[in-house]
């Protein structure tokens, strides 16, 4: 088996038991732990995995994860009407950054005609505001993860390190009563640096996701400063407001 094959089996074995350890790995491929070693480091360089002392965790939630073109079909009416509601929070001048996800890309073509600077990890958010000559755009760089169709990892988190925002609009795979998460743990560092590199942290997501949870967490509400969704119970929605987080329902079309 060839280094490919063990990568591979490696992130097979992973989806099923989301943890490996250097010794049962070198036992399966019969190769040192060396070679094990450096195909650990390999896959976490990708953001397949994250290294463990011993070995390594699966870096994704399987039971989170959806295809994007489907997640932007879900629940579109909902996402449209936040997008548009959280649009209105942008003024001439500011500058925004634009998080991953079906919901916070929709808020783009919202954004277009504005005199604003995008910085944005997302492919599809930087493809509906690349010929709108009104917007000073900047894709931030580094490696692709397909599942958000984003950039995520050191490459991405080091360039927010530079950067200074009015508001983030941020999106998340679930939601609960103690914070908002990623199904990728490496995602997750990266919208933590989108966090301390904003004034004004704006979380994007429909009613769906609520009382979830996913792999990491983003952030706690202490870090979230306002909430934009389509409908919440009335004890989350007071749950998060003695928090200081403000809560913005979409209104209907």
């Amino acid at each position: 088996m060839n280094g490919v094959e063990r990568k591979k089996e490696i992130l097979r074995i992973l989806s099923q038991k989301e943890s490996v350890d250097v010794d049962e790995l070198t036992r399966i491929f019969g190769v040192s732990k060396v070679t094990v070693r450096s195909d650990l480091d390999s896959l976490e360089a990708k953001g397949l995995l994250i290294r463990t002392h011993g070995g390594a965790l699966s870096a994704e939630n399987q039971k989170l994860i959806r295809i994007f073109t489907d997640t932007m079909t879900e629940e579109a009416e909902e996402k449209e009407r936040i997008a548009r509601t959280a649009s209105s929070l942008v003024h001439d001048g500011d500058t925004v950054i634009i998080d991953t996800g079906s919901t916070t890309v929709h808020i783009a073509k919202y954004l277009k005609g504005k005199n604003i600077t995008a910085v944005t990890s997302s492919l599809l958010a930087m493809n509906a505001l690349m010929n709108d000559e009104t917007v000073e755009l900047i894709m931030l760089p580094g490696m692709l993860r397909r599942y958000s169709m984003g950039a995520i990892g050191p490459l991405t988190k080091n360039t927010l390190h530079e950067i200074h925002a009015d508001i983030l609009f941020l999106g998340a795979s679930a939601i609960s009563d103690d914070g908002v998460w990623s199904s990728n743990l490496v995602e997750a560092d990266t919208k933590r640096s989108m966090i301390k590199a904003a004034d004004t942290v704006c979380l994007l997501a429909d009613s769906k996701k609520l009382r979830m949870k996913g792999l990491g967490r983003i952030s706690s509400w202490s870090g979230i400063d306002v909430f934009v969704t389509d409908s919440i119970p009335d004890d989350f929605r007071e749950m998060l407001e003695k928090t200081g987080v403000k809560v913005i329902l979409a209104p209907e079309a």
